[in-house]
């Protein structure tokens, strides 16, 4: 079956905005329809252009082409992820580069102008194909974003966005876009001068044709010197036609990536390189280099681990939860109820309303409240501020906010969360509070981080109905939630909450209730693998120094900083309890506790802090007295490599009887959780690809001649034993049939 469909049709549509056929009307439309859902960019896609590209080029009295989709919420999303994920041979992926970058070349060639007429996402090898064209018109819809996102993957834009795009907007204005991977929304894409004229949504297609036969009139006269304006005058020609400013900008570029990424990650640098060269080279040798970069960042180890991560993003946004669950939904701009306006309250609440949820909020306190909704305003008035939102749409996001000091109205809600104080008998008093208000299929959903739900819904009288919802703090920021099932919660309440994670934005992971759920569970022996190696005499800057490099946000010991040492006490105390001695804590911080030395918080971890408490972000010194708890300095002398191991072999461990007990379903759901709630390096895959990358039986090893207090468990030495890994344990070794 054909993708793209010509129609010749006149400079009109029917009353319904459908194309009117003309034989020999002056307009041709090329019309995708892709077999993906989303418009994707196949080898034999691109062929099949090609070929009608050619054909086209011989009709006679056409003065227009236009191109567009047939899809109602994508024009292209770009090239196809799974066939880039299959390249293990960098001329492969040259030669598919270099086949994109002709065929779109011949859009610009043909006899008559070529226009993109861009409704829905148009990101990556779809931008680069409008960029083909001679002019862009976008439909200004909700659903309309543009951008060249291939760095997030670890490639660049390959198909000429790196060589176009500098020459339509500027190369120091195609920088940032490229290497921030920026979604832009129609307007804004014409401001930055993507695209050439943005039209209404409604009857687009009959405005498109007006918009078209103004430009073909006049040969586009004044998009040209708009666009000329728009690459800048005299400060654009001295830092692009001039080796000395290509060289300035160039610098400054990689200087800035090279802080953000610690050096990583290959794509943005090699874009900087492309993109900053397409100023002193031809357009052709420009695509020639290019097809040759993008070959060799396609079968990276760096771009395989960012388009599995991707993928498994996907599929998290797109779960749907427990097979044959009924009434699994989340109603489309459900009302949701909020105890508790602290940090985590009124975060969740900011992001439900900038959602489209409805919010009310509950706390007992007049003076917490205020300073809660003080923060829900702040919030969305920066979006103002940030030109995200008009002044009209912020007012409307803040009028679905109401809130009270008691139950009153919360039987409107279609579920509720509560994120009060991190006590048992406290959450279950206002799951008994507030139960009796809600409709019998409201959700009660409890944002603990260590508690059981199990115990919480002891309280309940409907059980089926609770769940874990455990978000991570900045709620704003941080895109994983953790879904807790309980033992008596019903499938329907799982999918539910799966749907309200989605439509919050979050990438929901589900978890089985057990002590520290996933992603703290896997962080406290991590955590105390630096406290110990810092009891060994290894300086605790040298610890966090080796984290940063190895590309995590920040060190162990900076961590516990910032999460707060009476937090890691109570933490670690819950899973000592739960998994005895080998979850046994290291007393020193039980120590710092005794003596108020609380993180960030207090002024004084492991660093000394200053400033006001609520912005202790920065921090100058390690503090010198922590060396008067520790029992004396050894003659262990680790390099990097072997604190990395010693701090994430216990991790490695603790995941892998994490997936023995079913506390998550798979190895990618770990991957997932670790790199979107803990920040470990995207560029890695996960802990457990790093782990499969490292050798298992390697990471066994270690652990039976390292210093914790663990046995390498069941599962990590039946893979090892087999040469197997997590990720191949999936389909080749089941979990059940590893460990007998």
């Amino acid at each position: 079956m054909s993708e793209w469909t010509v129609v010749r049709g006149s400079w009109s549509c029917d009353d319904e905005g459908k194309i009117e056929s003309a034989p020999n009307g002056p307009i041709l439309h090329l019309v995708f329809d892709g077999k993906s859902p989303a418009n994707t960019l196949s080898l034999p896609c691109l062929e099949e252009l090609g070929r009608t590209l050619d054909e086209v080029e011989e009709f006679s009295g056409i003065e227009a082409l236009i191109l567009s989709s047939a899809k109602d919420e994508h024009f292209i999303a770009g090239a196809n992820i799974e066939a880039i994920e299959a390249i293990t041979d960098s001329g492969d992926a040259t030669s598919l580069a270099q086949i994109a970058q002709r065929v779109f070349g011949k859009l610009g060639e043909l006899p008559f102008p070529s226009f993109a007429l861009i409704h829905g996402t148009c990101l990556g090898g779809g931008l680069e194909l409008a960029l083909g064209c001679n002019f862009r018109i976008a439909v200004d819809a909700a659903n309309t974003k543009i951008g060249l996102p291939e760095v997030n993957l670890g490639i660049i834009p390959g198909f000429g966005g790196s060589q176009r795009l500098p020459r339509l907007i500027g190369v120091a204005k195609a920088l940032p876009l490229i290497l921030g991977g920026t979604r832009l929304p129609a307007q804004v894409a014409r401001k930055r001068g993507i695209v050439d004229a943005v039209i209404p949504p409604e009857g687009y297609l009959t405005v498109s044709l007006n918009v078209v036969q103004q430009i073909v009139k006049t040969g586009g006269k004044k998009i040209l010197s708009a666009r000329k304006m728009k690459r800048g005058g005299i400060k654009s020609w001295a830092l692009t036609k001039n080796i000395i400013g290509r060289w300035f900008l160039r610098r400054a570029a990689r200087k800035q990536v090279l802080t953000k990424t610690g050096g990583h990650y290959p794509a943005p640098l090699a874009a900087i390189d492309l993109v900053v060269g397409s100023a002193s080279r031809s357009l052709q040798s420009g695509l020639r280099e290019e097809a040759r970069v993008v070959g060799e960042l396609a079968v990276s180890g760096v771009c395989k681990n960012l388009i599995a991560l991707f993928q498994s993003s996907e599929r998290a946004r797109k779960k749907t939860g427990p097979e044959n669950s009924e009434h699994g939904e989340w109603p489309e701009r459900g009302f949701l109820g909020i105890l508790g306006a602290g940090v985590m309250g009124a975060g969740v609440a900011s992001t439900a309303l900038q959602r489209g949820f409805s919010v009310r909020i509950r706390d007992l306190g007049s003076v917490p409240l205020a300073r809660g909704l003080g923060q829900i305003a702040k919030d969305v008035n920066n979006l103002v501020h940030r030109r995200r939102r008009t002044r009209l749409e912020a007012d409307e996001i803040l009028s679905r906010l109401t809130h009270t000091s008691s139950l009153v109205g919360f039987g409107r809600c279609d579920g509720v969360l509560e994120a009060i104080v991190e006590r048992l008998d406290v959450k279950q008093r206002a799951l008994q509070e507030v139960e009796p208000y809600l409709m019998r299929d409201a959700l009660f959903l409890t944002n603990t981080s260590a508690l059981s739900v199990n115990e919480i819904a002891t309280a309940a009288k409907y059980p089926d109905r609770v769940v874990g919802l455990h978000f991570f703090n900045p709620v704003q920021k941080m895109p994983l939630v953790e879904v807790v099932a309980g033992e008596e919660t019903a499938d329907w309440a799982i999918s539910r909450t799966i749907g309200l994670a989605q439509a919050l934005g979050k990438y929901p992971v589900v978890v089985k209730d057990s002590p520290g759920f996933l992603v703290n569970r896997l962080l406290m022996p991590y955590l105390d693998a630096a406290v110990r190696l810092l009891q060994l005499g290894v300086p605790g800057p040298q610890i966090d120094r080796a984290a940063l490099k190895f590309g995590l946000p920040m060190g162990p010991l900076r961590l516990i900083d910032e999460v707060g040492v009476d937090i890691g006490v109570e933490v670690a105390g819950t899973l000592y309890k739960a998994f005895g001695e080998r979850a046994k804590p290291s007393d020193l911080l039980q120590q710092f506790a005794d003596r108020g030395w609380l993180g960030c918080k207090s002024g004084r971890g492991f660093y000394v802090y200053s400033g006001h408490p609520k912005r202790r972000k920065e921090y100058r010194d390690w503090n010198g007295e922590v060396e008067v708890l520790l029992d004396g300095k050894s003659s262990f002398q680790p390099t990097s490599d072997e604190l990395i191991s010693a701090l994430l072999d216990p991790m490695v461990d603790e995941a892998a009887r994490c997936l023995e007990e079913d506390v998550v379903e798979n190895a990618e759901a770990v991957d997932l959780a670790m790199v979107m709630g803990t920040g470990f390096p995207p560029f890695r895959g996960g802990l457990l690809r790093y782990a499969d990358e490292t050798g298992l039986a390697v990471i066994v090893e270690r652990i039976k001649q390292g210093q914790s207090n663990r046995e390498p468990s069941t599962l990590l030495s039946e893979l090892a034993m087999r040469g197997a890994t997590f990720h191949g344990s999936q389909s080749e070794y089941p979990v059940n049939k590893v460990i007998g």
